[in-house]
């Protein structure tokens, strides 16, 4: 009988329906639109050089009222003409660095001059071309090496929106149209020619002229590119970002007078502009002037209509193209980072967990194999040795991509090694955390959540009604990252932005460990600023230079961040209890009074609590919403809860620890009790009718509570 159903059921099994689509042309479609500076244009693809440029503009009027859709236009504009670069859009204008074929350049030109409003005149001294055009050949060799091979300076156009074209860390936004004198090349050069002379005529005591009548010739850029190139006179502001201009802005000027002469100049005059901006309007100076179009304009217009002067900026300009520099003068100013000979050359690490930018000589960018340190050197052999060893693995792969998937899969030796290996790995910026968190806090660095648990947090928190995270235990933000980005794709689902305290998608996180809150707030920051993508994870890994990179100290309890795609908010935290936060939290008390209720609240908090952190989320709705999740992490605590469970180590016998040091005694106690804490956790919660639970074996062990 059962033959027979089977039979009867193959028979009528249902089958899916084909569905045909027929596309037809709308006769009615207007049709695609046209500009002239199309007309009679070149084929790109037929060029023989590369041309460099860049410009920035700050519109008026409020600037650029929709980024997003402005960033879509330029790279629809900009597209037939092959333009490659890297290019930030935001409310405040545009900042472009850019290689363009060189056959189509005067139709680009026209393009952004003449086509799109945003540019055009506020394009302040238009585009800032290179004055030497690269061979194709020259150009795929020119950039920044990629895993040790040579590279050209872009190898895509990347339109990004940002929340500010140049990152300030001004409190307020100022008035970019009123930022001093916009000094033409030209002039600037004569300036800096009188301003020399009256220098050394004053020196000499040959001269009547007051040295408080001599300009103050002021370079904005950062320590890394006044190493290898200068105007004579200048006075470099030494600063590691840009961020931190104002503070030293105010202590060099501070018994200045306010109509003292003060130039200023940058690589293409963008920071001069809020250089300048600062100068005049925060701190009241009159005679404010900076170079027009910056080092860039001046070595162009030097070279086209000035040949026979002798540049005034003596070294290399350092150019954020993937060059890194272009020598305007033979003088060599830097100084090897690793012998301390006189060099103007600029490189990357080619050790890629590294990526130092550094000055170093020729001779031991050889010896060194480009790499900064003995450390970073021997890194890098090792990746050359395993290199026959990679390229045999990947003819196998392509060998296997032939046969069978039953062949296929002898490259797994695990289930987890399998699994790992079928699912989408995460953004390169979370290795770079990883990294970071072995650099900065080695001793913790097991404690990271790792790609599969990552990318599950991730999921879980799109999947939620809002958006909205209570982290309670941050570390170096791992995890928060995982949160916020789940945040943002939940938020975008539903179309709700800039979430905070009150409402919308939101990771709010509490730590106590200030070392941990620095390292967090660093990489939320880079985060919160361009993404999770190659720019991240080179920002980040960054933060492994000297002194610590760009991990600044935080001093304030509370670290509110730009939203995340202007989407998810996030706030690190600083508390010394998170259990008695979380627990005025539930009662509307205290400084986190106004916060609303969360979708999922993670815990990765103190172990031996964990039944009341839970009942602070269960007593009331102030905290975690009905339906909302409680993870907690670590809930099998390296496989020892099966231990407890059978009650093989309630006590320890002597013979057992004999062959151990005092060290690693105490740290099996304390595995052990951990676990034995662990275990009664687990055992009682699940007995609680108000919430359902599902253990997960995944890394250390997930419970995930859903509150009933």
């Amino acid at each position: 009988a059962n033959k027979d159903q089977n039979s009867a059921g193959d028979a009528f099994q249902m089958k899916r329906p084909s569905i045909l689509i027929h596309v037809t042309k709308d006769p009615n479609a207007p049709p695609p639109e046209t500009f002239p500076y199309l007309e009679n244009m070149e084929d790109p693809t037929n060029t023989t050089h590369m041309t460099m440029l860049s410009f920035y503009s700050f519109p008026p009027k409020g600037g650029i009222d929709d980024p997003e859709e402005f960033a879509q236009t330029l790279r629809k504009r900009w597209k037939p003409f092959g333009a490659l670069g890297r290019v930030y859009v935001a409310q405040e204008g545009v900042n472009a660095q850019m290689s363009i074929p060189t056959n189509v350049i005067d139709n680009f030109v026209d393009c952004c001059t003449n086509y799109i409003p945003e540019l055009g005149v506020h394009m302040e001294n238009g585009i800032n071309i290179d004055p030497k055009p690269l061979t194709m050949e020259e150009f795929q060799v020119a950039g920044v090496p990629v895993r040790g091979q040579p590279a050209p300076p872009f190898r895509g156009l990347h339109v990004r929106v940002r929340n500010q074209i140049v990152a300030d860390g001004l409190d307020r936004p100022l008035d970019w149209e009123s930022a001093g004198y916009d000094m033409p090349p030209l002039e600037w050069h004569a300036q800096l020619k009188k301003a020399k002379e009256a220098t050394t005529a004053t020196t000499e005591g040959s001269t009547d002229k007051k040295k408080e009548d001599i300009p103050i010739i002021l370079d904005c850029r950062n320590t890394y590119e006044t190493d290898v190139g200068i105007f004579d006179g200048a006075e470099p502001l030494n600063t590691e970002n840009f961020r931190d201009s104002w503070d030293v802005l105010k202590e060099r000027l501070q018994d200045t007078p306010k109509d003292a002469p003060i130039m200023t100049y940058c690589t293409g005059g963008i920071r001069c502009v809020k250089v300048g901006a600062y100068l005049t309007q925060e701190m009241g100076f009159k005679n404010v002037s900076r170079l027009a179009g910056g080092i860039i304009a001046y070595d162009r217009t030097l070279n086209e209509k000035a040949a026979e002067e002798e540049p005034l900026f003596k070294g290399t300009n350092f150019v954020f193209d993937g060059r890194l520099g272009r020598a305007i003068t033979e003088d060599a100013l830097g100084s090897c980072i690793t012998c301390g000979a006189e060099t103007s050359l600029v490189s990357n690490c080619r050790n890629d967990n590294c990526h130092k930018r550094m000055i170093q000589c020729e001779k031991c960018k050889t010896t060194f194999l480009g790499t900064c340190s003995d450390a970073c050197q021997q890194r890098v052999m090792k990746n050359q040795d395993m290199a026959p060893r990679r390229a045999q693995q990947q003819q196998q792969k392509e060998a296997d991509e032939q046969v069978s998937d039953a062949a296929a899969k002898r490259g797994f030796e695990t289930i987890e090694e399998y699994s790992a290996g079928h699912s989408t790995p995460p953004p390169s910026f979370y290795r770079e955390i990883e990294f970071n968190t072995q650099a900065h806090l080695p001793s913790g660095s097991h404690m990271v959540s790792g790609a599969s648990q990552g990318r599950w947090l991730t999921h879980l928190a799109s999947t939620t009604r809002e958006g909205r995270v209570l982290e309670l235990g941050t570390f170096t933000g791992y995890a928060t990252a995982c949160f916020l980005e789940g945040a943002a794709n939940a938020g975008e689902g539903l179309s709700m932005n800039n979430g905070n305290r009150e409402g919308g998608p939101f990771v709010m996180t509490l730590e106590r460990d200030q070392r941990a809150i620095d390292i967090a707030v660093a990489h939320l920051n880079i985060m919160s600023e361009v993404g999770v993508g190659e720019e991240a994870a080179e920002a980040a890994c960054a933060l492994r230079s000297s002194n610590g990179g760009g991990i600044v100290p935080v001093e304030s309890p509370v670290v509110s961040l730009p939203p995340y795609k202007n989407i998810a908010g996030c706030e690190v935290v600083k508390v010394t209890d998170a259990l008695a936060t979380i627990e005025e939290m539930a009662e509307k008390n205290g400084d986190l009074n106004n916060v609303a209720p969360f979708d999922i609240v993670f815990v990765d908090a103190d172990k031996t609590r964990m039944l009341e952190y839970v009942e602070a989320c269960l007593i009331n709705d102030n905290i975690l919403k009905k339906g909302g999740l409680i993870i907690i992490d670590n809930v099998l605590w390296k496989g020892l809860v099966l231990e407890a469970h059978n009650g093989e180590f309630v006590s320890e016998k002597e013979e057992e620890l004999g062959t151990l040091d005092e060290r690693e005694i105490k740290k099996g106690r304390r595995a052990r009790k951990l676990a034995n804490k662990m275990h009664y956790f687990n055992s009682e919660i699940v007995k609680d009718d108000r919430v359902e639970v599902v253990v997960l074996p995944m890394r250390d062990g997930l419970s995930i509570i859903r509150k009933r």
